[in-house]
């Protein structure tokens, strides 16, 4: 939050993102932000876990397997399509 604010003020985009603790919370925040999304383990090395998904039934997998490596993820909403 202290980074998209810090960014926010010289006026450069950042990603809306949610930081999630559960499957729901996961689903709960990408209907929020629209699909798709990325979803990334917090306090993960090496990328485990994190991917894009167009759908909430790809987040939910996506979200599963993140959550065995971490008990954060972040969803981001990509700039970009």
């Amino acid at each position: 939050k202290i980074f998209a604010e810090r960014i926010a003020e010289i006026n450069e985009k950042v990603a809306p993102s949610a930081a999630v603790y559960s499957i729901q919370e996961t689903l709960d925040a990408a209907e929020k932000l629209g699909y798709p999304v990325m979803a990334r383990a917090a306090f993960s090395l090496g990328g485990l876990g994190s991917g894009f998904a167009n759908s909430k039934e790809e987040l939910r997998s996506l979200a599963q397997q993140a959550f065995a490596h971490s008990n954060q993820l972040i969803i981001d909403k990509p700039l970009k399509r």
